[in-house]
């Protein structure tokens, strides 16, 4: 597109109702006869018509004109000789795979969003240690977690032992107050025995004793391990809590370091943060390459024009938009096929301008022709129109 808007590009053309009215006022003043007036206005007319027409004309001449050099140059190009087109096809092909490569990056996603891409800039050189720092605190702190759920553990087992202890304990007390009155219901009924029927009940205070003794050791025993064991679930529970409460405040400390870093650079944790590291590292280095294609595309840029320079074309800076038709005879042959269907058009537009003017100029021969009264001022309003045209037709 840039390359049809610099051959076919107009000018702005400019208001000449002021220099209209000013040649109105001077050659037709308010105390001349209606009728003189009139005529003089009517001429005015046609003289507008021809001055808006030549304009149209002139403009439509530059621009056939430009586009028959392009033409000539095309033909140039398309005859020159094989050794002579050979560096300037490599040169075109060269901007070619530049403007491609260059393409390929403005049209690429990116991965990471541009604010993101200025902070990790910003902070280029802390991040691989701030990446490393990051993955040692998570994993300390799943190293935390883990003791914690263990140190969990072991206060529920010593909680729930030293509850079970306490009710083998209460148990234990029962029944020792079982053994105790058993004891002495047999004891008074071994009396009973004695005293009523005069029985011997020497075995049977022999057995009452060994029971009474075997049954109290062993409930005094599981009482005593009982105690003990209390003691201990009390203890190991004790500790357990306080390395547990230690590990809390450990784990609290490690999750705020660790939350402040992802709240600092707007990640979940460090693979995010490093993923992000990596792919700002690949846009830098796209951008580096990037820049190098344009550094690159410049002196291709200018070697084309330097040699196109020598062949004295009309425009070669041109050709740096049109890499393509210099290096394919197909592009080229649609080009030159475009120009000269613009040049056809621009010759019905040339002569169809050039019949309004003559039309309009006839159009005042057969005025002066009909008011010959009139023709010195009629003459006069022409050449001062004449001024303002763009030139001879």
């Amino acid at each position: 597109m840039g390359f049809w808007k610099r051959i076919f590009s107009r000018k702005n053309v400019s208001d000449d109702a002021s220099e209209i009215q000013g040649i109105t006022d001077e050659l037709f003043p308010e105390e001349m006869e209606p009728d003189q007036r009139k005529v003089g206005h009517y001429v005015l007319d046609h003289c507008e018509q021809i001055i808006e027409a030549a304009r149209e004309l002139g403009e439509a001449k530059k621009e056939y004109d430009i586009v028959t050099r392009y033409l000539k140059d095309i033909e140039f190009l398309a005859d020159l000789p094989e050794e002579q087109k050979a560096p300037i096809c490599d040169v075109a092909e060269n901007i070619l795979k530049l403007n491609q490569e260059r393409d390929q990056y403005l049209n690429m996603s990116k991965k990471i969003s541009d604010a993101q891409y200025v902070m990790l800039e910003q902070m280029e050189d802390e991040i691989p240690d701030v990446v490393r720092k990051m993955r040692e605190n998570e994993a300390y702190q799943a190293t935390i977690k883990h003791d914690m759920a263990y140190l969990e553990g072991e206060k529920m087992q010593w909680t729930l032992l030293r509850s079970e202890l306490f009710h083998e304990k209460y148990l234990l007390r029962i029944a020792s107050y079982i053994v105790f009155s058993a004891f002495f219901l047999l004891m008074i009924l071994l009396i009973v025995l004695r005293a009523g029927f005069s029985l011997d009940i020497t075995w049977g205070w022999i057995a009452l004793a060994a029971l009474a003794a075997g049954s109290g050791f062993f409930i005094f025993v599981r009482y005593q391990n009982a105690i003990t064991g209390i003691a201990r679930a009390e203890t190991n529970a004790n500790h357990a809590i306080s390395l547990l409460n230690k590990a809390k405040i450990k784990y609290v400390n490690i999750t705020n370091a660790v939350d402040y870093v992802c709240e600092k650079y707007h990640v979940k944790n460090a693979r995010d943060l490093e993923y992000q590291w990596e792919q700002y590292l690949e846009e830098m280095h796209r951008k580096e390459r990037y820049m190098r294609t344009n550094d690159d595309l410049g002196y291709y840029n200018k070697k084309l024009i330097t040699l196109l320079d020598q062949y004295s074309l009309y425009d070669a800076k041109i050709w740096v938009d049109q890499p393509m038709a210099l290096v394919k005879a197909n592009e080229m042959s649609e080009l030159k096929h475009n120009l000269l269907v613009r040049r056809q058009k621009l010759r019905a537009r040339i002569q169809y301008h050039a019949d309004v003017v003559a039309t309009e100029r006839s159009q005042i021969d057969r005025l002066m022709a009909l008011h010959p009264e009139y023709e010195e001022e009629i003459r006069g309003i022409v050449q001062s129109v004449d001024k303002l045209s763009v030139g001879e037709i």
